[in-house]
């Protein structure tokens, strides 16, 4: 039975870049993957939250085995509770990149962002469905003391790349950290 997994791509991604590309040449029939396309217009918080809203009607319409998100994407990620989700360099404080996200946000909409940012209620539960991967040379940001702080440090996890992951990066990194997850999903149900 092949992997199903859902993927949240990031600012101006497809859905279709190369992790998904690396993801389905890699493991072949061995993974499904459904990626659905997000336009990302920041503006207001509350397209934001129809961000998210999409996000957990196609997880719970695809029921995947692991969610992926890659950078904004980790951020609307962290909010489909109730599955396994992998971050990939994820854009954990999108306020903090509301300027070059969108010049024309408001500060009543950055503030009604950072309120969101903080909105989870961050349980020992989520914490095991959570897990970070990220670039030691991200040349965008760096959440990585952030999500530690947040989650914890048993489920971080680091790979030599800037902000977009390489092939070889998924295969070495990213695919053994999905076989970890389901791994550690049977362990759970156990």
């Amino acid at each position: 039975m092949a992997i199903k997994i859902l993927y949240i791509h990031g600012y101006a991604g497809t859905g279709k870049g190369r992790t998904v590309q690396g993801l389905n040449k890699l493991l072949g029939d061995e993974v499904e993957i459904h990626a659905p396309y997000f336009a990302y217009n920041f503006s207001t918080v509350a397209e934001i939250e129809q961000y998210i809203e999409k996000a957990k009607k196609a997880m719970h319409e695809f029921r995947p085995d692991v969610v992926i998100g890659s950078s904004f994407g980790g951020f609307i990620t962290t909010f489909l509770n109730g599955y396994s989700r992998i971050l990939i360099n994820p854009c954990l404080l999108p306020s903090e990149r509301a300027y070059l996200l969108s010049p024309e946000m408001s500060p009543e909409e950055i503030e009604k962002l950072k309120a969101l940012e903080t909105s989870h209620d961050i349980n020992p539960k989520m914490k095991l469905e959570l897990y970070g991967l990220f670039g030691l040379n991200d040349e965008l940001f760096s959440y990585l003391e952030l999500f530690k702080k947040l989650y914890g440090t048993k489920q971080v996890y680091t790979m030599q790349s800037g902000h977009r992951i390489d092939m070889e990066n998924v295969e070495n990194c990213l695919i053994p950290l999905i076989r970890q997850v389901l791994e550690d999903n049977a362990n759970f149900r156990d």
